[in-house]
């Protein structure tokens, strides 16, 4: 008797492995670099930050400015490092790393609606969203890069994967 392999099965036959881009972060980094701009920059224009500095000191709002970067810096890390997409020839796996609740696969033959979608700013920087949509759920991959394309292959590998499964 043989078992069914788990869509989660690493023997499966990768068709793309994709992940969440650095440029998708790019917005929130210039606008922490304007913050930190005004912050840094702002006795000179903005009395009530010269007098919140005469208060609890320059180097007190100077260490706040520079507070902001070592967060996005994790979520940086976070983000690029442990968001995986990987497109196999039976199954979207998806993994968001230990902070989130696992994903369960999304079987490609459960597939109705793949879409993809970007902000102004992320089509400027060539990234944006997948969306993959079963009769019951829908799983969104955020920081994809050039998300069209990733979406026809998505929908290619849903048509190879239908195509295999009637034979």
């Amino acid at each position: 008797m043989t078992t069914p392999r788990r869509a989660s099965d690493p023997a499966q036959a990768d068709r793309a492995w994709f992940g969440y881009h650095p440029r998708a972060l790019a917005p929130t980094v210039a606008a922490v670099a304007a913050v930190s701009l005004l912050v840094w920059t702002g006795r000179w224009y903005v009395d009530g930050l010269t007098a919140l500095a005469a208060r609890v000191g320059a180097l007190a709002v100077f260490a706040a400015a520079w507070g902001a970067w070592l967060p996005l810096g994790a979520v940086f890390l976070y983000r690029t490092v442990t968001y995986v997409y990987r497109l196999t020839d039976r199954a979207l796996v998806v993994d968001y790393g230990f902070w989130f609740r696992p994903v369960p696969p999304v079987a490609l033959n459960d597939v109705v609606g793949v879409s993809a979608g970007a902000g102004l700013l992320g089509r400027a920087l060539g990234v944006g969203w997948v969306e993959v949509r079963t009769a019951n759920r829908l799983v969104r991959l955020t920081g994809v890069r050039r998300p069209a394309a990733v979406a026809d292959q998505v929908r290619a590998a849903v048509t190879v994967s239908r195509n295999c499964s009637a034979e």
